[in-house]
Formats: C-alpha cells, sequence, structure tokens
C-alpha cells in the first residue's frame, strides 16, 4: 500500500492527462529541475517567438541566484509549480523528509516571487510518492501533475530521437510533454532541448493544436 496505492493513482493520473489532451487537441509543454542560467531564457524566448505558454516545474535548490529568472517566467505569463527542493525519491526517504522537502520547494518559490504560504501544484521527482506524501498532498488539494510524453532530453544520447516528442504528440492528437531546463555540463542537450520544443511548437501550430499551461487543460472543456 506505501507505494502500490501511489503508483497506481500515478498511472491512472497518466491515461486521464492523455485522454484529456487529446479531446480537447491541446499541448501542453512543462519543463522540470530548472531555473538553468542558460536554457530556461532560451526556451522563454523560444515560447515568446510562438506566442506559447508553459509550465515550469521548478526545483527549489535551483532558484538561489536566479531568481530572476523565475519571475520572468511569471512576467510573461508561464505557470509556476514545484518539483520539489531536492528532488528525493519519496519511496527511499522517510515521509517526514519527503514532505519537508515539498514544503521547502514552495518555500524556494515564494521567496522568489515574493509571495508568503503559498503551495503549488506538484510533479513528483522520479514520478514517484509514498503514501504519506499522497495524501498529504490530498489534505491540502494541492493538484499533482504527471506527463505522458518524455522528450528524451535526459535518456542516453545514442536513444535520443529529437523528433520523438512531436511525433508522439502528432499521433496522440495532444500531450503533456516532460522536458528538463536544468544547467548541463555541455551545450549538446540544451540543443537538444531547444530543438525539441521547436518542432513540437512548429507541429502544433501546423495541426492547430493550442497550446497552454496545465492550469489551463484543466479548465478546457471535453
Amino acid at each position: 500500500m506505501y507505494v502500490g496505492i501511489p503508483f497506481i493513482y500515478g498511472r491512472y493520473s497518466r491515461i486521464l492527462l492523455g485522454q484529456k489532451a487529446a479531446k480537447v487537441r491541446t499541448l501542453v509543454l512543462t519543463f522540470d529541475d530548472g531555473p538553468g542560467s542558460r536554457l530556461t531564457p532560451a526556451i522563454l524566448k523560444l515560447l515568446a517567438e510562438y506566442n506559447a505558454k508553459a509550465t515550469f516545474f521548478l526545483l527549489g535548490r535551483n532558484i538561489a541566484g536566479r531568481e530572476q529568472i523565475v519571475r520572468q517566467i511569471a512576467a510573461q505569463g508561464h505557470e509556476i509549480c514545484s518539483h520539489s527542493y531536492d528532488h528525493l525519491h519519496h519511496w527511499k526517504v522517510s515521509p517526514v523528509r519527503a514532505i519537508i522537502d515539498i514544503k521547502r520547494g514552495w518555500q524556494a518559490i515564494d521567496n522568489a516571487i515574493g509571495a508568503q504560504s503559498r503551495t503549488y501544484p506538484f510533479r513528483p521527482p522520479y514520478g514517484k510518492m509514498n503514501l504519506v506524501s499522497l495524501l498529504y498532498l490530498w489534505a491540502k488539494k494541492v493538484p499533482i501533475i504527471y506527463w505522458t510524453v518524455d522528450s528524451g532530453d535526459t535518456w542516453p544520447t545514442e536513444k535520443r530521437k529529437v523528433h520523438r516528442a512531436a511525433t508522439s504528440t502528432g499521433i496522440n492528437g495532444g500531450a503533456i510533454v516532460l522536458a528538463h531546463d536544468f544547467d548541463r555540463s555541455t551545450n549538446e542537450t540544451d540543443r537538444y532541448v531547444i530543438e525539441s520544443l521547436q518542432l513540437l511548437l512548429a507541429a502544433a501550430q501546423e495541426s492547430g493544436l493550442r497550446t497552454c499551461t496545465v492550469s489551463q487543460l484543466e479548465g478546457l472543456k471535453k
């Protein structure tokens, strides 16, 4: 039950998300683990060129020193959500530590944007929660957000296909796409993320898919 119920919940949530995105023909772009000093501004620039909004699941430990980028994300109308503070695997740490990490992630966002005691939609690190962290988020009425298509930017280089996310989104008629905008040791992955995003935005434009944030998707009628 400790990991089984959250696992089943996650799988079911992904199915529902995929069905909703397909029914309303919508692309939701999501970025985890940022902000990054190089990649996040480049992503923001490309999104502005396409007049598209996205959702950023910020990692608390990466916010320090990049508060201006967080404020830029908000100022451009994108959605700010949380990916915890330290990216802990909830199956491998104590429930208390997992919940503290969730709360620290929220606090880091508050500090960056000048808010106080807010909760933000949450994406579990590695897509994993334990029963206690799940119940805690339910009690707080915090949306728990998964994804339906992985862009592959954290995969080994030989397994990456830059067209993968755009192709999958087109086949399914919509998707919640996972990408990552944290700083890497080389520019190779940065280029992969930007090229993948450009292909996604162009494909959505050509096929008439709307592009919106996670919260906007939830408000769309099927």
